[in-house]
């Protein structure tokens, strides 16, 4: 392959200026010869000083990942739901392993970039066309940027680095793979491909670059500071260590080396990014990876056919770029196609009323706990405000005590440590609190935690790195149980759900491989006790437990496979339904928010497969829903959650792509009432 000058040149300036939204001037295309490729004709110049600061998008996007093929599998739907915002994808490795085939590795590395290429025009809707051009970072270092021809809002950066599955560069696993970059200070450089002889034939341009740990943060942060995302997906940097056979190894923590370097990594620039402008306005999503195979589909028929089709893309024409999936693969490649997980969904009851009346809604935003307040009951909000939490997993969970008091529990990403925090006031908080975590086991593993509330504070539930529930609670003098009580259960996923009965008993619900688990208790301080469950369906995301109006536990999901919500509950005669009943209305995804509208109706809201919002209400109280499920627009990222104010009116929240608060409200009170437009809350 040969770059080819098409009449102008690209400066680095335009370059940088076209990834967040603003036309490119010039292009270079490619013309298919036999010899390696050669450096493109470009200019690099840049704004006085070198440095490129483009005003800030609305709205921006940045996608970090180890291979070609990463976002495709695994951030997908999600990515097809970025629009017209600026969206940028960072490839860390060439993907080369030993070359597939192909003449040499560096050949093989650029048949993955013309794949990565083909997929993101077609996401894209647009020609398979780019402007490819060298930019020389701050460190240092030289990446070569990939620009959509007909949508200069999509770029697409490669470092190039050798990736762990390459013998010639990592024959004992004890080379400066991006693994080994992350969890060893003193692991030894990556180098670019093109530097081994064992490479072959590679661009000049990119080649011979060393990248220590310190290196590679920094271009990563360089990179986030060009592109001024404010919101950052990464791959899983939770899974702990790999297996031998990653292909053979179906258990939770089966995943690549790659990937679980490439998020420690991104996570470690992106703890200095701190959004745009500095001022802590960026989210960030973790999505698993290999072992989304352990749990069931979360894709309905057509979103699963639609990501088989950018997988194809991909692939090439006879599989002509990379001919190393086997995209039909039963047990691997064909299972990504119909799943995606995020690490940690942000939740489904992150809004709650104080007893002053105004609503307060919760969230990480540039990982840490943030918090917008009603400055009046039902009126305008105040926020974000810092909660001074530290570093959190993006799932806060809120519960409000007897006396109106709101209490937040998490997970601390520091020490994998659950942790609270409590009012004391309406709006006035104390600090963060651990209290530990269950074992044994890698603690790393455990999951959100949900919690209830208790005379003298909170029961919380998490799943232990066991794969069960744990459970720690508070006594009427406050003080915590002296450890973590086991609760049992197997193959528990995330997503755990309780409900308090009024005498103060609870109904705990857990999303399993074999469907949804139950425990519940004899007496208020009764022990938990595990019963047969809840079979007939398998739940692709969290679980949310609330009350009918007669007071019997009910629980709702989002079913696996049909991406159809879903409920589940104790009937009168005291046995649960053993066939979830569907709600109808649009695929959906993650978790469903569920309210009581205070007329005794229930209120579902969630994400659609447009990436927007969906709600529907109970035709009557204890009934069943309305096959209305209106779509109140927008793009929000991850799950909505849905509270009521004052005046009894259901207010739906959701995080928008600019990392601000979104809030609906109904127009009057009353489950089935129409919905406002969405409005941005606070600053």
């Amino acid at each position: 392959m040969r770059f080819k000058p098409i009449g102008r040149v690209v400066t680095v300036a335009a370059l940088v200026a076209g990834a967040t939204g603003a036309a490119l001037s010039a292009g270079v295309a490619l013309e298919s010869e036999g010899d390696a490729p050669e450096q493109a004709v470009v200019s690099t110049s840049a704004a006085p000083g070198g440095d490129v600061r483009p005003a800030a998008p609305a709205a921006s996007y940045l996608q970090i990942v180890a291979h070609q093929d990463d976002d495709l599998l695994f951030m997908n739907p999600d990515i097809t739901h970025q629009g017209k915002a600026a969206s940028v994808t960072v490839y860390l490795t060439a993907g080369e392993a030993d070359g597939a085939g192909f003449r040499d590795r560096c050949a093989y590395a650029e048949g993955r970039k013309a794949g990565a290429r083909a997929a993101h025009a077609r996401l894209a809707g647009t020609a398979d066309e780019w402007n490819r051009a060298p930019l020389t970072l701050d460190t240092g270092r030289t990446v070569e940027v990939d620009t959509l021809v007909g949508a200069p809002h999509v770029a697409l950066v490669f470092l190039g680095l050798h990736e762990s599955g390459d013998s010639a560069f990592n024959p004992k696993g004890r080379s400066g793979d991006l693994k080994n970059l992350a969890m060893d200070q003193n692991a030894p450089p990556n180098v670019s491909l093109g530097s081994l002889a064992t490479d072959g034939r590679c661009d000049p341009a990119y080649a011979g670059q060393s990248y220590g740990r310190g290196e590679l943060v920094g271009t990563l942060l360089d990179l986030m500071r060009r592109f001024r995302p404010t919101v950052v997906l990464t791959q899983d940097p939770k899974v702990g260590l790999i297996g031998a056979d990653y292909h053979a190894n179906t258990a939770e923590r089966g995943d690549h080396a790659d990937h679980i370097g490439a998020a420690r990594l991104a996570g470690e620039a992106l703890s200095a990014y701190h959004g745009p402008d500095g001022d802590g306005r960026v989210l960030s999503r973790s999505y698993r990876d290999y072992n989304i195979r352990s749990a069931p589909p979360s894709l309905d028929a057509a979103q699963t056919a639609a990501k088989r089709q950018v997988f194809l893309a991909y692939l090439g024409p006879g599989q002509s770029f990379d001919p190393s999936p086997r995209p039909d693969e039963v047990s691997f490649y064909g299972m990504f196609q119909s799943r995606q997980y995020p690490r940690w969904s942000n939740g489904t009851a992150w809004s709650a009323l104080d007893r002053s009346g105004r609503l307060n809604a919760f969230a990480v935003v540039d990982g840490r706990a943030k918090t917008w307040r009603e400055q009046a009951p039902g009126g305008r909000w105040s926020g974000p405000r810092d909660l001074g939490s530290g570093l959190l997993a993006p799932t806060l969970s809120v519960v409000k005590g007897a006396d109106g008091l709101l209490h937040l529990v998490a997970v601390r990403l520091s020490d994998d440590q659950v942790v609270t925090a409590d009012e004391s006031a309406p709006g006035i908080w104390g600090p963060w609190s651990p209290i530990g975590a269950p074992g044994p086991g890698d603690p790393a593993l455990i999951g959100t935690p949900v919690a209830v509330p208790r005379p003298g504070g909170l029961l919380v539930f998490v799943r232990n790195p066991a794969g069960g529930v744990s459970a720690r609670g508070q006594g009427p003098d406050g003080a915590w149980a002296p450890s973590w009580t086991d609760l049992g259960g197997t193959a528990v996923q995330d997503g755990l759900a309780a409900a308090p009965v009024a005498d103060g008993r609870v109904d705990l619900f857990a999303p399993a491989a074999g469907g949804v688990l139950h425990w519940s208790q004899a007496g208020p301080d009764a022990p938990f006790v595990q019963d047969q469950g809840l079979a007939g369906a398998v739940p692709a995301g969290p679980l949310t437990a609330t009350r009918s109006a007669d007071g019997r536990a009910q629980v709702f999901y989002v079913q696996g496979g049909t991406g159809q919500a879903v409920t589940q509950g104790r009937q009168a005669d005291g046995s649960w339904s053993l066939v979830p009943v569907p709600l109808g209305g649009p695929a959906l995804q993650e978790g469903l928010a569920v309210v009581d509208g205070g007329d005794g109706r229930l209120t579902v809201v969630a994400r659609n497969a447009g990436g927007g919002v969906s709600t529907t209400s109970q035709s009557a109280p204890g009934g069943g829903f309305g096959a209305e499920w209106p779509d109140l627009g927008s793009t929000v990222i991850g799950t909505p959650t849905a509270a009521v104010d004052s005046a009894g009116r259901v207010v739906a929240l959701a995080l928008a792509p600019d990392a601000g608060l979104l809030v609906a409200r109904q127009r009057a009170a009353g489950a089935g009432q129409a919905f406002g437009p969405w409005e941005p809350a606070g600053s």
